[in-house]
């Protein structure tokens, strides 16, 4: 019956994508690709005839064409009408073929100040510095204009508007401080505000205050009030056109109301989330990438279609490469997003073919991330949890990088999205398994109620985040005092004494004072006065597990990242292997058994099958993939680049699968483990 209403809801949720003629979008079974298309003028055929081979070699039959309407030159209606003829020639050479035009609302107010010499006369926004920067939409002519432009496309039928994500408050400073918004700020609130004086207030406020809550409210009304217009230009011509939203970095709490606004009346909103991944350096962000992802989806649970953030901005291989490309694909629908927007896919830029590695990579992967999508539907993420916040801190004016719905520091980004251990976001705290804190913000997130009910269940936390919860009085449910003082050490020894962990001290490690004689230690921090010491003298404990009189289990480690190399050896995956059983009480599902960067993604399928992930993140390829699995395992398959499964032949010694597949650097591979 679950699966039935499922199937049902996804039915419910694709046809609402419909144009006017009730031509309902393909929604490639369980997942929804959006190509952008470049506004090439006069090369309008060419880049029809892109997305049309594409769709042939892909089945991508969705193309965006990318329109940058906010205004520019006087008067601003003309570039307006200039975009428009090219759309409708872009739309009239699609003629005939499978794939839709739809448009991508690439800019309206523009991601950057304006830099025209000949403009309009309408009210420039003021940001935080107390500079003029774009048009204000709260300006009338200004408003005038969005929604005739708007009315003017939808007359054209296009199958989709997407907004993008300069549809935000910021420019890339805060906005708006100019005459209108500190009127309508007085309105609200009573207060009689110059502009200058608004501004000032904003800058000296504080989340939670008065003035800061009213500029929060007038800011997300004024974003959402433009979808608002848009939708509003397009119901006046067709209400049936669907749009949707592109989540901005520092606006993820209040998009959802901006994919609703856009939605319009009786139309399921979708969202892309803010989750890109750009100019790639390494392979080794993308478990923090996985992490933010997931999180976002879980906290927009009730928009039925969220989009990947998948763009190879700025589209080229210099960028990113085809291959991480498919493999952040993959990790995002681990992450359970159901669609993704693509920049540019098999199209000219500027005259120029992106390369088409994309191309083959999409090609050849055809039908895999719907198969993947589906397998993955009624499945539940499993892993070590690294509990965020629904009410994660707010993005202050002043200081643009403090929103973020995952904490700035986690375990998961350098330990165990690279030793390949699985782990999630949690937003609900009450899952059962182990939960991991790291770093002091990881704790200020939560009230006392919500650390009490981490501390009743299995909890790990990281040095800074012991001391943390030490300065909010929780050492007795921890079992140790945490504090950050002075004291040297260069070794970390098991209690044993059979085990030794580089380590070396910094100042972010503290000092671990027991508070319970039952409280086991498990490492010793020690000091030995040279590299070929033989006597070690003990200095304080290393890792310490108690269990609490809220019938809770904690594992303290002092050890923290910023331990120099401290993240990257052998023996610290061992060590965190060896602390998380301890604190389990049992062997961990699965890990992997190489000593390279992997990271490692579990679910938990409806028929009880643990589905895998495995996302080689080092430049090594894997001959055979090994994996630490405990319990005798019946069989193994791997998804196919056609989303069909394959029978993989094993070998199992004791608890290591040694499985007949291999993995290339950036290659992603799934698996279904029975």
């Amino acid at each position: 019956m679950k699966k039935l209403v499922l199937i049902l809801l996804l039915l419910i949720t694709a046809g609402v994508y419909c144009n006017a003629k009730e031509e309902t979008l393909k929604m490639n079974q369980n997942y929804l690709f959006f190509n952008v298309v470049r506004c090439n003028l006069g090369q309008e055929e060419l880049q029809a005839q892109d997305v049309i081979e594409l769709e042939a070699k892909t089945g991508i039959n969705v193309a965006l064409y990318s329109l940058t309407l906010h205004p520019e030159g006087y008067p601003a209606a003309r570039k307006a009408e200039i975009l428009l003829e090219s759309y409708r020639r872009f739309a009239k050479a699609l003629e005939g073929s499978n794939v839709k035009a739809g448009v991508l609302i690439q800019s309206i107010l523009g991601h950057w100040p304006r830099v025209d010499k000949n403009e309009e006369s309408w009210t420039r926004t003021v940001n935080i510095e107390g500079n003029p920067v774009r048009f204000c939409p709260l300006d009338a002519d200004y408003r005038k204009y969005i929604f005739n432009t708007f009315a003017a496309l939808a007359k054209e039928k296009p199958c989709f508007f997407l907004g993008d994500d300069d549809i935000r408050s910021f420019s890339p400073k805060a906005e708006c401080f100019c005459a209108l918004h500190t009127a309508e700020f007085n309105r609200r609130t009573g207060h009689n505000f110059s502009p200058e004086e608004y501004r000032l207030a904003v800058r000296a406020s504080r989340p939670g205050d008065e003035v800061f809550t009213a500029y929060e409210k007038l800011r997300q009304d004024t974003v959402n009030g433009v979808a608002s217009l848009i939708r509003e230009a397009i119901d006046s011509v067709d209400p049936s056109i669907p749009a949707g939203s592109c989540m901005p970095g520092w606006e993820m709490r209040f998009n959802g109301d901006t994919a609703r606004a856009f939605a319009g009346k009786d139309q399921k909103p979708l969202m892309r989330i803010a989750s890109g991944l750009y100019m790639e350096s390494t392979l080794l962000n993308l478990p923090n990438n996985h992490l933010k992802s997931m999180a976002l989806r879980s906290f927009w649970k009730d928009i039925p279609v969220v989009l990947d953030e998948a763009d190879t901005f700025p589209h080229s291989l210099f960028s990113k490469s085809a291959r991480s490309m498919h493999q952040k694909l993959c990790s995002g629908i681990f992450a359970g997003v159901n669609g993704a927007k693509l920049w540019l896919v098999n199209a000219h830029s500027y005259g120029m073919p992106v390369n088409r590695k994309y191309t083959q990579v999409l090609e050849k992967y055809r039908g895999f991330y719907s198969a993947l999508a589906s397998e993955l539907q009624e499945s539940v993420p499993e892993g070590v949890h690294i509990p965020c916040h629904r009410n994660f801190p707010n993005w202050h004016p002043t200081d643009p990088v403090t929103e973020g719905i995952t904490p700035a520091e986690t375990w998961s980004e350098s330990m165990l999205g690279i030793y390949g251990i699985p782990f999630d976001a949690a937003l609900d705290l009450s899952q059962p398994g182990i939960y991991a804190l790291s770093g002091a913000e990881s704790v200020t997130r939560f009230t006392d109620a919500e650390l009490t009910q981490l501390l009743k269940g299995k909890l790990l936390v990281d040095g800074p985040a012991a001391v943390k919860l030490t300065e909010r009085g929780f050492a007795q449910h921890t079992g140790v005092k945490a504090d950050f003082v002075p004291f040297k050490f260069n070794r970390e020894v098991s209690a044993d004494g059979k085990r030794n962990y580089f380590i070396s001290s910094t100042p972010m490690i503290p000092r671990l004072t027991l508070t319970d004689k039952s409280a086991e230690i498990l490492t010793n921090l020690c000091y030995a006065a040279h590299t070929c010491a033989t006597e070690l003298e003990t200095v304080a404990p290393g890792t310490v597990l108690f269990r609490n009189s809220l019938r809770g289990t904690v594992c303290t480690a002092a050890f923290h990242k910023s331990v120099y190399t401290g993240c990257q050896r052998d023996t610290r995956k061992v060590w965190l292997i060896r602390i998380l059983e301890k604190l389990n009480g049992k062997s961990l599902d699965c890990v992997a058994a190489e000593n390279q960067p992997l990271m490692l993604l579990q679910r938990r399928a409806a028929d009880g099958r643990r589905i895998y992930g495995l996302f080689n993140l080092g430049f090594d390829p894997l001959e055979t993939i090994k994996l630490r699995h405990p319990g005798a395992v019946q069989s193994i398959k791997q998804m196919v680049p056609d989303g069909t499964w394959k029978e993989l032949s094993f070998e199992q010694k004791g608890d290591i699968l040694s499985l007949n597949s291999s993995l290339e650097c950036s290659e992603a591979a799934v698996l279904s483990i029975r």
